[in-house]
């Protein structure tokens, strides 16, 4: 019993990290729109700006038992009423680099999936234990406590 209790916490321990890399790529992307917004009409090429990417393939590495693709799937069935889960939506839009680009298929394919079957998405991916309030409630949480 003690060894399938380290392993489950293992495991949760990885569903955190990878929430918690999501959360961090989203607030890197909205803080760089509002240096976009804040520099209206000077070039942004002549700054030292990086643009901002999401991290799929260390997302991916760190969900071992699919919940951000069961969050992502979740996303797809439900209709976008906040503006998190439309950051979240968008990221999905952002053209992968060359790392990143398998990692990004595997979310976009889990979002694609709930558009399709939004009733289906805890039979696609079973492994998760949360639910998608619980998920969304850590990932608000992460947002507001940004310092963790």
């Amino acid at each position: 019993m003690g060894i399938k209790l380290i392993i489950l916490l293992a495991l949760l321990v990885g569903v955190l990290y990878s929430l918690h890399l999501l959360v961090k790529d989203y607030q890197a992307l909205t803080a760089a729109s509002k240096l976009i917004r804040m520099l209206f009409k000077r070039d942004v090429g002549s700054h030292n700006y990086t643009k901002p990417a999401v991290r799929w393939r260390r997302i991916l590495l760190y969900d071992p038992i699919q919940c951000a693709r069961y969050l992502y799937c979740e996303l797809g069935a439900q209709p976008p009423n906040n503006e998190v889960r439309q950051g979240f939506i968008y990221m999905l839009t952002l053209e992968p680099d060359e790392e990143n680009a398998s990692a990004h298929g595997v979310f976009k394919e889990a979002y694609d999936h709930g558009r399709l079957y939004p009733k289906q998405c805890r039979k696609k991916y079973p492994m998760c234990v949360f639910n998608e309030k619980l998920l969304f409630d850590l990932i608000y949480y992460l947002l507001r406590h940004p310092q963790m």
